[in-house]
């Protein structure tokens, strides 16, 4: 039964659990636990009600949980399906990254302890410092205009943990570079994001009287899109769980694992899955889709996993589109053909019903070039994005979504953005101390409540009134401070988001008034009613000549966007490709004809 102090909110939640018995099951689950949920099956949600229950009935504080995801938005939307429970109300929930974990909950308690070779106290590089060392370590090794990638250097640091190994030497320019850019990271006394996560486990695997420690924290670890999360959370996951005694409940699906390139590998997911002090549970009722996208999804991923649609008699829209003028010509069929008539399809559907998912920031430029000239707002979510989704610039936007309105209905709760504020401060704040923070922040929030009103001004505001001085004293925020500077930067006059308003900047991550405008990667976890792919032609997606492992990736890649959709799948494609020297014809996507005649032979 729940603590009496505990909110019991997630019992109604948890009756609906009832009708499905892989949802059921994991709730139920008493041990180690790992979930392999499909698109659509309502993964978060029992992730979110296993955590309730955890708290309620198995933890007593100020023992607690850790859950451990992906991405900062991941995190986000936990948190705020989590404070719908009442779970504000348990201090002794740590929701975020891994890196955040690795930083806050390893490396700063224990790494001096353990005479780790980083400095103390941490300080972290900005993602320009990291950009500029790596170019410049890169350049004094092989020269300038050299032929090696800074993504294939981050995927060696995070993937081969072993330095002494042969593996780490397999790539030797690779290793050299790592070596030489660590080296001026710590000669500027800096880590860097991938440092938190290699030494923190390097900490957990070297250190057996970490294991206690951090057991007697956190019992439980919750870890979420598993297949994302790489080698070397892997290790940390299974030093924890099977030599220090936390208990394990990890969610993930190995067909959705799209991210090779950093070092991630849904193999291990499986690896997990497969042992024999692991409960498996397999969640299979799609609740997002129609059955004819969910059919369509499994024969574009080429494997029967026996998925079904919640609601068998939903109708589905699926559609193979030439445009043969080339991507700007797919774009601007998008924009005058397909989103008009979806709009008036369905009663109340609105633009943030909408995406428009695209290989990379390239395709993304087009894209909203003549989304802009149909004369739709959009968000944009690319590596072209005015700023990076971080945890800062998250919360800012949190605290905007409740000062244009949120704090009439507590979307988000007041409690848990003071909860993030206090949680910004890498040094312990007694209670006084953070009474006195929480009492500051909630003035100047209560201060700015406006329906309307610039962005700009707003986040003017907040910086004046108290962000500025805990970004000049917490160096460790140096990464997201550069990122507060962009929003900044792109709100001002003149920059991209300078007609923005508090209600929009409260909505970035999904306003019902703006298009979305996405990479297949930035989809991830995320959906829509009408889904529209562009670029689907071969040496777009999936590239010419691939290894078989990465044709496999772009095949997942493609099967996560299109299992996005609720109800309109339109896949857009040219039949070539710009090259250096002009079009490139090579034919639509492979993935398109093979699920075009699957289709056809199925009577789909």
């Amino acid at each position: 039964m729940p603590s009496r102090s505990f909110s019991t909110a997630y019992l109604a939640q948890a009756a609906e659990l009832a009708g499905n018995p892989g949802q059921l099951a994991a709730y139920n689950s008493q041990g180690h636990c790992v979930v392999l949920a499909g698109p659509g099956s309502g993964k978060t949600k029992t992730l979110v009600l296993k955590l309730a229950r955890i708290l309620a009935e198995d933890v007593q504080a100020p023992r607690g949980a850790a859950c451990i995801t992906y991405s900062q938005e991941c995190a986000r939307e936990l948190t705020r399906r989590l404070e719908m429970l009442g779970l504000r109300e348990a201090p002794n929930l740590f929701i975020g990254t891994v890196h955040g974990f690795c930083l806050r909950h390893l490396l700063m308690p224990y790494g001096r302890l353990a005479d780790l070779p980083i400095q103390f106290p941490l300080s972290v590089a900005s993602q320009r410092v990291s950009d500029r060392l790596i170019r410049q370590s890169g350049d004094e090794l092989f020269g300038a205009n050299h032929p090696y990638k800074a993504i294939d250097l981050g995927r060696h640091r995070r993937s081969v943990l072993n330095r002494n190994s042969v593996a780490w030497r397999s790539e030797e320019e690779l290793a050299a570079w790592a070596e030489a850019y660590e080296a001026a990271l710590r000669q500027g006394g800096l880590i860097d994001y991938d440092d938190m996560v290699v030494y923190g486990q390097r900490l957990i695997a070297e250190h057996d009287w970490v294991l206690p420690l951090v057991q007697a924290k956190f019992p439980v670890l919750a870890v979420d899109e598993y297949q994302d999360l790489g080698v070397a959370l892997h290790r940390i996951v299974k030093r924890l769980a099977f030599d220090g005694g936390v208990r394990l409940f990890a969610v993930g699906d190995a067909d959705q694992s799209i991210y090779g390139f950093t070092g991630a590998d849904g193999a291990l997911l499986m690896e997990l899955a497969e042992r024999e002090d692991i409960e498996p549970v397999r969640l299979q009722l799609n609740y997002r889709s129609g059955a004819g996208i969910v059919s369509a999804s499994e024969m574009a991923l080429g494997e029967d996993r026996g998925y079904r649609a919640n609601d068998p008699t939903r109708q589905a829209t699926i559609e193979f589109v030439l445009c043969p003028d080339g991507l700007a010509d797919q774009a601007a069929h998008a924009v005058a053909q397909i989103i008009p008539v979806a709009l008036d399809s369905k009663p109340g559907r609105t633009l943030g019903d909408i995406a428009i998912l695209y290989t990379d920031y390239r395709a993304g430029d087009i894209v909203a070039k003549a989304v802009a000239a149909g004369g739709f707002d959009y968000i944009r979510v690319d590596t072209a994005a005015p700023y990076r989704k971080v945890a800062l610039t998250s919360w800012v936007e949190d605290c905007a979504a409740w000062c244009a309105g949120g704090w009439r209905i507590a979307r988000p709760q007041l409690r848990g953005l003071i909860d993030r504020y206090l949680a910004f401060h890498r040094a312990n704040l007694d209670d006084a101390q953070a009474r006195r923070e929480g009492q500051e922040l909630t003035a100047l929030l209560w201060a700015l409540r406006a329906d309307q009103q610039s962005a700009r001004d707003f986040v003017a505001s907040l910086r004046n009134g108290i962000l500025d001085r805990l970004l000049v004293a917490e160096s460790s925020l140096a990464d997201q401070k550069e990122q507060l500077d962009r929003m900044t930067a792109a709100l001002a006059e003149g920059g991209a988001l300078a007609t923005l308003d508090i209600a929009s900047l409260g909505g970035r991550d999904g306003s019902p008034d703006h298009l979305n405008l996405l990479t297949l990667h930035s989809a991830k976890g995320c959906e829509y009613d009408v889904v529209i792919m562009v670029g689907l032609d071969y040496g777009s997606l999936p590239w010419r000549k691939l290894s078989p492992e990465k044709l496999r990736e772009s095949r997942r890649l493609f099967y996560v966007g299109l299992t996005r959709a609720r109800d309109e799948v339109h896949m857009l494609y040219s039949g070539f490709v710009e090259g250096r020297y002009g079009p490139m014809r090579h034919g639509r996507s492979p993935f398109l004809d093979e699920l075009e005649a699957r289709m056809r032979a199925a009577n789909l």
